[in-house]
């Protein structure tokens, strides 16, 4: 029997605040649920692992593109046009031709090779921080490190110049919050057809200075392809690709470092033993992923009528599949609530699965790895400011 649950709590202050106990409360009621009408836009939620791995992968589950946005005229809403051209916001074919293309450029050789760029962005702005806190003085680890090396590492990797980086961010901000649960309000779809006009008119610009003066970065190599007629994607996906891209790539890891600090400070002994033992970062970041995932949700919809973990999903469903939630399965991750670096197999979903397995998920690993290990050899003592 199908069970049925609330999900009118779950854009409340409270468990926006912390909505691990309310993924608790789920799990209890199974790895699948029907949506109680009236109480959010989704037919069903999904908060089991294996149910939501099952999602990820499965090709009748679609992400949302542009037959779902409800608006006949997507292509004249600034933010709706950035999302539906771009990857992540496409099923097959489109999305495969367009994926195929990032995989040409987006490689792993060229991910490895901007380690040493890692390095030295890391390294400048720890040197930064250092010189503010020294005497003890508070710190703004967020705005002087969390944000920027994510941000900067992404300009290497697409060729956004270093001055351009800083301006970016508020607009990145007001582009996301559109995706969040209740996140289409009008002040907020207001603010991101704002954002998303300048960021189209700034990677339009940034293209045509790469056409003009190539340089080793991945918008001259988009660029190229495309003029060579080699490119698998048009130019208004290039542009929409380009912006979601940068979006996303820097956003998260954000996320990623802000919160695994939190999570090393909270649990001393794991942060004593990070710092003594540096080449296991790898493990710590896998689980600072798994315990404090970026992305907490991902939406899919039934194309034909399938199911979940036995449970009978009908033709147009739209389904919310709460990656937080799974991540903390404790069906799948025995005490699932404890920061335990050393667990075996520990495969969280936090870059998803499936077709749409993240673009910049070795990137963000790479990026954590490095952040955590040169500032815990920086830093002798981090402490909380009061």
């Amino acid at each position: 029997m199908t069970t049925t649950v609330s999900l009118a709590e779950l854009n409340s202050p409270e468990v926006r605040t912390n909505p691990y106990p309310f993924y608790a409360e789920l799990h209890e009621h199974g790895p699948v649920s029907a949506v109680e009408p009236g109480t959010s836009t989704y037919d069903f939620v999904v908060n089991g692992y294996a149910a939501a791995s099952q999602v990820l992968r499965d090709p009748l589950l679609k992400v949302v593109d542009d037959s779902r946005t409800g608006s006949p005229s997507w292509e004249t809403d600034p933010t709706l046009a950035i999302f539906m051209n771009s990857v992540m916001f496409n099923n097959e074919p489109r999305h495969a031709r367009m994926r195929r293309m990032f995989n040409q450029v987006f490689t792993a050789r060229r991910v490895a090779g901007l380690e040493p760029a890692v390095v030295n962005i890391v390294d400048g702005l720890l040197q930064r921080m250092e010189k503010q806190a020294a005497g003890g003085v508070a710190v703004d680890y967020m705005g002087l490190f969390a944000y920027p090396v994510p941000s900067n590492v992404m300009g290497e990797l697409l060729g956004v110049p270093e001055e351009d980086r800083s301006w970016y961010r508020p607009l990145a901000t007001a582009l996301g919050v559109v995706l969040e649960i209740g996140g289409r309000t009008p002040e907020n779809v207001a603010k991101g057809d704002d954002a998303s006009r300048q960021l189209a008119a700034y990677f339009t610009e940034l293209a045509a200075k790469r056409r003009a003066e190539p340089r080793d970065d991945l918008v001259t190599a988009l660029v190229q392809a495309l003029d060579a007629e080699q490119a698998s994607v048009t130019p208004e996906e290039l542009l929409a690709n380009l912006v979601v891209l940068f979006n996303a790539g820097f956003v998260t890891t954000t996320h990623l470092i802000g919160n695994g600090l939190t999570l090393l400070m909270d649990n001393p002994e794991q942060m004593a033993a990070l710092r003594a033992h540096p080449e296991r970062s790898p493990e710590f970041v896998e689980e600072m992923l798994r315990v404090e995932v970026p992305t907490h949700f991902v939406i899919r919809w039934a194309s034909a009528d399938t199911e979940i973990a036995g449970v009978p999903i009908a033709e147009g469903s739209r389904v919310l599949i709460l990656l937080a939630a799974a991540n903390r399965d404790p069906a799948r991750f025995p005490e699932p609530d404890t920061f335990d670096p050393t667990r075996a197999d520990n495969q969280g979903l936090s870059f998803g699965a499936g077709a749409h397995f993240c673009l910049g998920a070795a990137l963000a690993r790479l990026e954590g790895q490095r952040a955590f290990t040169m500032l815990l050899d920086r830093f002798g003592s981090i402490v909380k400011a009061r």
